[in-house]
């Protein structure tokens, strides 16, 4: 059924599941819009694709796999170009979603939910509504704040390391034991095991493998700064 207030108005659908993608192409065609499916999932053909001729809304799948992986970053570049972008993702994450809130997405649809209500949701983006509930948009962005805190949290006592203690981790998390880092850093074995001591201490442990389980569950890595 066409609507006069989304009549002529142009969405981009972009997403991996290309039977999704395309049904809702044909759906939201059926609503009047003009719709263009991108079949090449890159960062340049997304944005070129959005931007001439210039889109109203950008539907965009969380994770287009390929070479881009996650979307996010796109959302702020098709914000400046125009598009008001509605994610639409199978992730349940609350981290991950209110990080796509906070780039600039306008809702987050749940793939999961029922196909009229996603197209109902691309008819209200398009003309201009809302269609995050009330106090949604808000409560992800304080969700957002105190899942930040919480991991700035969990990894406080390794910031606490040194340079070298963290490559001593890092190597201990990777299955190097304590005779091959002193011979791959050249030093002594008792070097190393004193090194060792210091993290367990400033870590709060009192193993070598209780230190890389707790690296791992917090997602730490000698990468992370």
């Amino acid at each position: 059924m066409v609507t006069t207030g989304t009549q002529g108005r142009r969405v981009l659908v972009v997403d991996d599941h290309g039977l999704l993608a395309q049904s809702l192409g044909f759906a939201l065609r059926d609503r009047g819009l003009e719709v263009e499916v991108c079949g090449e999932l890159t960062a340049d053909a997304i944005l070129a694709a959005a931007t001439d001729p210039p889109v109203d809304v950008a539907l965009l799948d969380l994770d287009v796999g390929g070479d881009l992986g996650t979307s996010v970053p796109l959302i702020p570049e098709l914000t400046d170009r125009g598009a008001r972008v509605l994610m639409l993702t199978g992730v349940t994450d609350r981290l991950r979603l209110a990080e796509c809130v906070e780039a600039g997405a306008i809702g987050v649809m749940s793939k999961a939910q029922p196909f009229d209500q996603l197209v109902e949701a691309v008819e209200r983006a398009v003309e201009r509504g809302e269609v995050f509930a009330p106090g949604e948009r808000e409560q992800y962005l304080a969700d957002l704040r105190r899942l930040r805190s919480e991991q700035q949290a969990r990894m406080a006592p390794f910031e606490q390391l040194t340079p070298r203690e963290r490559h001593v981790l890092q190597s201990l998390m990777d299955g190097a034991s304590a005779e091959q880092i002193a011979t791959s850093a050249v030093v002594s074995l008792a070097t190393v095991r004193s090194q060792i001591r210091s993290v367990l201490q400033k870590l709060g442990l009192n193993s070598q493998l209780s230190a890389v389980a707790m690296a791992r569950k917090v997602g730490w890595s000698n990468d992370t700064d």
